[in-house]
């Protein structure tokens, strides 16, 4: 594995990362506003690109993937960088002030970083779950013209993944909502933030819902629909 961090990214989407690699690039995230998006857009791309392309694994997929783990045998990359050695009196004391102040300047931010790919890398774990569920079915629909939205859902779990595609920005007093339908009183699923990057959204009670709708609801939601669905859409 290369050791410029900056070339991490896209294997850090994927979850490719050893323990000490990934670690390693979360601290680099906490400086590189670039890698931090990179990586940021990378998994939006990857989950999308799995929807499309998501179906059910053969039955006896993971059978071969643990014998062939049983007979490979894992070795750590090499790490051929020395650190540099501590100097002597290297540092004056007006630079290691300085380095101080940049040390507790820079706290806020990693923290902030560290929180950030922290929960990024649990909602990757919902969405991949979801997905790879042996009963996850898929539906796609239309909206407003051009705009998409796709839901793999799983009855085991009672989970589905949500994912949404150039639905027009609503007014700040209005958002979208995301219901269960059918065979009682539709259930809320939760709201869609459009807000920045358009990310998927894992929402949970699927029950025996068996239909997925979308409503233009008062900003925050409702326990009720207040209009129409702008979009509904079969679920397996």
């Amino acid at each position: 594995m290369t050791h410029d961090p900056h070339d991490l990214a896209g294997p850090y989407a994927l979850d490719a990362l050893t323990d000490t690699e990934r670690r390693r690039f979360e601290r680099h995230l906490s400086g590189c506003a670039a890698c931090a998006d990179e990586a940021a857009g990378l998994r939006e791309t990857t989950t999308r690109l799995a929807l499309a392309a998501s179906r059910r694994p053969p039955d006896d997929l993971r059978g071969r993937v643990m014998a062939e783990v049983a007979r490979t045998r894992q070795t750590p990359p090499p790490l051929n960088r020395r650190l540099p050695s501590p100097r002597t009196g290297g540092l004056s004391w007006l630079a290691a002030a300085a380095c101080l102040v940049l040390a507790l300047a820079s706290g806020g931010a990693a923290w902030h970083y560290h929180r950030s790919a922290d929960h990024a890398q649990a909602l990757n774990r919902q969405v991949t779950a979801v997905m790879t569920a042996p009963d996850a079915h898929t539906s796609t629909t239309g909206a407003q013209g051009t705009a998409t939205v796709t839901v793999v859902s799983s009855r085991s779990l009672g989970k589905a993944v949500v994912t949404t595609s150039r639905l027009r920005p609503l007014p700040p007093a209005k958002t979208y909502q995301m219901w269960w339908l059918g065979p009682v009183a539709p259930r809320s699923a939760g709201t869609l933030d459009l807000s920045g990057k358009t990310r998927p959204v894992v929402t949970a009670g699927l029950g025996a819902a068996q239909r997925f709708g979308v409503t233009i609801e008062p900003a925050g939601g409702s326990p009720q629909p207040t209009s129409a669905p702008i979009l509904t859409l079969g679920l397996g």
